[in-house]
């Protein structure tokens, strides 16, 4: 049986966003805060950059997402998964940052346990790893640079990322 990586971008803004809605909140189709009288004002959050729908699960076009890969070596250095103890990784995983997106919140709540390890990091992190010193990270370096075309602030972009079995 095999492991994959379910990888999605999220920045930082204070931009409109249609999508799911926050139905715990009743919120209207945008994510925002409710103002002292009673209107919708947006403030910053974070948002996927990825175009989520959702019929019977989520799902995000795997052409539209930024890693699609199935690389364990990659695996062991994002999140010591699939890990034989020979590499070093960047970070062992972090969990779900509390500020998540709520469409990617969604798509943990659909497996319902059956992921792990999940974890983050914003673009800024991944930009000081020296990935020199990782041999097999084929395709990951074209995410990094797909990354960096967000947002000129390497710190307003972040991946999300959970792996399942």
């Amino acid at each position: 049986m095999g492991a994959d990586i379910h990888f999605y971008v999220e920045k930082y803004s204070n931009e409109d966003y249609i999508g799911p809605k926050d139905i715990l909140e009743e919120r209207d189709s945008k994510i925002g805060i409710i103002t002292e009288d009673n209107t919708l004002s947006n403030c910053y959050r974070w948002i996927p950059v990825e175009k989520w729908v959702y019929d019977d699960y989520w799902d995000v076009s795997y052409d539209d997402r930024f890693y699609k890969g199935r690389n364990y070596y990659l695996f062991s250095v994002l999140a010591d998964v699939r890990n034989d103890g020979s590499i070093d990784p960047i970070s062992q995983p972090r969990g779900i940052p509390e500020d998540a997106s709520y469409p990617y919140k969604m798509l943990l709540k659909t497996w319902e346990g059956d992921y792990h390890s999940a974890s983050y990091f914003t673009l800024e992190e991944l930009l000081k790893v020296d990935w020199d010193k990782y041999d097999y990270i084929d395709g990951f370096s074209e995410t990094i640079e797909k990354m960096k075309g967000i947002n000129a602030d390497p710190w307003d972009i972040r991946c999300v990322f959970f792996f399942d079995n």
